[in-house]
């Protein structure tokens, strides 16, 4: 999926004229802090649920309101201790994509709002036993803001909530949600 995604990315960089407006492809990355509200468990403490995430996106805007937007992105790093000292650590990954609608307020800034689909896919490990991994597909959603440095980079900041699952070592599936706030530059092509 990785190699696909960058092909494309690839394949609009060469073809995609420049554009003067505020439609085209555009690419970017992201850099922030993830906060990942990991529900209890009787005899579990969550020791660490905050770390920081990087990640990139590509999309088309088709018109000054409404674009697309694929994106992946790492949902942070979390650990946790049971009453028998036991030590579970794990990580979330991020795929999706998104629709994204645009309020333009002057020519140099906009706010932003994201809703689409995303796969989390959370790896954990826990002291004395293998890997447990956990997939969930669910809705995502996000809103930020856009400061055009000019009219082919963009300053972006934003919240996004994306929804994981863990599995604990007696097989229940655990859902919670990781919110990740971010930073980064938008090329716009």
């Amino acid at each position: 999926m990785k190699k696909t995604f960058i092909s494309a990315l690839l394949f609009a960089l060469i073809s995609a004229p420049s554009f003067a407006s505020d439609d085209g492809f555009y690419a970017g990355a992201t850099l922030g802090r993830s906060n990942s509200d990991i529900p209890p468990s009787p005899g579990v403490v969550t020791t660490n649920s905050t770390d920081t995430v990087f990640g990139i996106l590509g999309g088309y805007q088709y018109t000054e309101n409404w674009g697309i937007e694929t994106f992946y992105s790492s949902a942070g790093n979390w650990s946790a201790v049971d009453s028998s000292g036991n030590v579970a650590s794990g990580n979330a990954k991020v795929f999706g994509i998104s629709a994204v609608g645009t309020k333009p307020l002057t020519d140099t800034f906009a706010l932003y709002g994201k809703l689409g689909l995303a796969n989390t896919m959370t790896n954990a490990n826990v002291t004395g036993t293998t890997g447990i991994s956990a997939t969930r597909n669910a809705l995502t959603y996000g809103l930020g803001g856009r400061y055009n440095v000019d009219t082919h980079v963009s300053i972006r900041f934003g919240w996004d909530c994306y929804a994981a699952a863990v599995v604990d070592v007696n097989g229940k599936t655990h859902n919670f949600n990781s919110n990740d706030f971010s930073l980064g530059a938008v090329f716009k092509f």
